[in-house]
């Protein structure tokens, strides 16, 4: 998934520096988890990992990507109508084929093709009946964030279609201009799998690992999608490529639990989904606390409102949503992390909070917390000889292409890492 913040790239940079430093944490504390990239590494690599974040869609993938430990059956589904029907067309078994293939000749190295394609075999077909097989329909997306990509389409009006199955019945009002978040045929795909995933979740018929990675891969390929440039506080008032692409579900990868290393090591991984503040001093003791908060002003969840609908549905209430871009009217209380007068305060209280033998934070030289207050804080909070910063320099995050409208102060930035080792 596209994100401000997304480790992906520096993984080598932070693995490097834990070896550096000699930290193997059998029991880790992924506090600001994201896309869980960092989490699922730290879990590759044996710890027993416990992720927290306050935004939905990240609960999603803590739970698919460092929670579950093995790709599940699907037993439930075995006896799923619709699915035995998808079963019955002369090519279902070959795309699900073509889609194992197309994965392990895609691979560069071993690792790359993950688990064998028996281990995998029941999440495949699911996914190819998903985005091949289930009908599509208007929902809440394709009623609030979609627009016609060609003229046959047609976009709901004020007098909705009564002809369309759906329990969304509230349709985008007349007067409001269609968001150009998703073409409207991929957004009824997106509605239909959405709607077919709650419904198999709420009667028992997928298991929770079974719901999340099914969910983890509908929002990673909603996202690859998105008319967007990677953050949803605007939609791109032409269609791009990618939005007129298929949506395909791609495969999650699972990493499982590592043994014979250390006993801890063992220990379930956890996910949660609420503020770190609130969740941390539950939490235990851990030999690493890994910090990566938000290091600007922007609002995480103006940026990903779009994610964080899907993840959470529209099923017990439906999303009030105002402006143009749709935001939910719930929207609207600021993370500390990301407020200048309370920053430093936050980052104080949360290692206070923790008991942890080492500490790294992962920061930006664009950040709101001054360099000197970091290293006060960690001297503070640790032993001042064992302080360090270490960085790298990489390309800059840019939500949309340089030109006459848009213009960049640098084209890459410097990526800190902050460490100490705690009294």
């Amino acid at each position: 998934m596209r994100y401000i913040g997304n480790k992906t790239k520096l993984l080598p940079f932070i693995t490097d520096f834990l070896d550096a430093k000699r930290i193997s944490p059998a029991r880790a504390f992924d506090a600001f988890s994201g896309t869980a990239a960092v989490g699922r590494c730290l879990k590759e690599r044996g710890a027993a990992v416990v992720a927290c974040d306050l935004m939905a869609f990240s609960y999603v993938f803590q739970r698919a990507y460092i929670v579950t430990d093995a790709y599940p059956d699907f037993a439930g589904l075995v006896d799923d109508r619709e699915v035995r029907a998808a079963r019955q067309h002369a090519d279902f078994r070959a795309r699900v084929d073509r889609r194992v293939g197309s994965r392990l000749a895609a691979a560069t190295t071993a690792a790359d093709q993950g688990s064998p394609p028996s281990a995998t075999r029941a999440l495949d077909e699911i996914l190819v009946y998903l985005d091949s097989y289930l009908e599509p329909h208007d929902a809440f997306i394709a009623r609030h964030f979609a627009a016609p990509a060609h003229t046959s389409d047609s976009i709901t009006s004020n007098a909705g279609n009564p002809s369309i199955a759906s329990r969304d019945d509230t349709p985008v009002a007349a007067s409001v201009e269609p968001r150009m978040y998703f073409a409207l045929d991929r957004a009824r795909r997106i509605d239909a799998i959405r709607e077919r995933l709650h419904d198999w979740h709420v009667t028992g018929a997928v298991s929770d690992d079974e719901f999340y990675l099914l969910l983890a891969a509908l929002l990673e390929a909603a996202d690859a999608i998105a008319n967007t440039t990677g953050i949803y506080a605007a939609y791109i008032k032409r269609w791009q490529p990618n939005a007129l692409r298929e949506l395909r579900l791609r495969l999650p990868r699972i990493v499982p639990r590592r043994t014979g290393r250390r006993t801890r090591a063992l220990a379930p991984c956890e996910a949660h989904h609420g503020d770190v503040s609130q969740v941390a001093p539950r939490a235990g003791r851990f030999d690493l606390l890994y910090l990566d908060p938000p290091y600007n002003t922007r609002q995480y969840s103006a940026y990903y409102h779009i994610p964080d609908i899907i993840a959470r549905g529209w099923f017990d209430e439906l999303p009030a949503l105002r402006g143009k871009t749709g935001l939910p009217n719930t929207h609207g209380l600021k993370s500390a992390w990301s407020t200048r007068g309370q920053c430093v305060s936050a980052l104080e209280e949360l290692i206070d909070a923790v008991g942890a033998d080492h500490i790294v934070l992962s920061y930006n030289s664009e950040g709101i917390i001054p360099d000197a207050e970091i290293a006060r804080i960690f001297r503070h909070a640790g032993r001042a000889r064992t302080f360090a910063r270490v960085e790298r320099e990489y390309q800059r995050y840019r939500s949309d292409r340089p030109g006459p409208a848009r213009r960049y102060k640098a084209h890459s930035v410097r990526e800190f890492l902050y460490y100490v080792k705690k009294l």
